[in-house]
Order: structure tokens, then C-alpha cells, then sequence
């Protein structure tokens, strides 16, 4: 994605988080080598819309994985958590 390169995978797990099906990339079903094999040549066959999906893909990195965007991301935990208190330090809440 920070390549500026688009995306072919399947759609299982979290990776639907990332990869949004058209926009930055392709998404196809779990284990069917031949949609997955299908993206690939729709993205090899149309520069304009590897091109395009590149730069989506790129973006969402940017906006979205930045270190700065991790880095506030984990300090907002942090500082939830003390203020809030940790499950352990919360009645009737039990650690996993």
C-alpha cells in the first residue's frame, strides 16, 4: 500500500479493513485461485485503474498506518486507561 500498489487478496480476517474491493484493491473469496488469479489480470490488463487503485491504496496507508497515526492511536489507550483504570482495577470486571 505505501508502494503505491494496489492490492489482490482474499477476503478473510481483518483484511477487509485495508484492502476496500475496487477502491485500493481487489478482494476475492478465500481459496479460489481462479478470482484470485482474475484480479490479478484485471490489474496487469488496466494501468489506469492499477494506477488509480495504487494511489487509493497509498493513501489510506498514509492516512490510516502512518507511525504518527499508530503513535496517537496508542498514547489515546494509554491515556484511556489511566484515567479509566485498567479491567482489574474496575468492579465486577475480570481480566481475560
Amino acid at each position: 500500500m505505501a508502494a503505491s500498489l494496489p492490492w489482490v487478496a482474499a477476503s478473510v480476517g481483518a483484511i477487509p479493513l485495508a484492502v476496500h474491493d475496487a477502491e485500493n484493491g481487489i478482494l476475492v473469496p478465500a481459496e479460489n485461485v481462479e478470482a484470485l488469479a482474475a484480479g490479478m489480470a484485471r490489474l496487469l490488463q488496466d494501468a489506469a485503474e492499477r494506477t488509480r487503485m495504487g494511489a487509493a491504496a497509498r493513501s489510506l496507508a498514509e492516512r490510516e498506518f502512518s507511525a504518527d497515526r499508530m503513535t496517537a492511536d496508542t498514547l489515546k489507550v494509554y491515556r484511556q486507561a489511566r484515567l479509566e483504570g485498567f479491567p482489574k482495577d474496575r468492579p465486577g470486571e475480570e481480566q481475560p
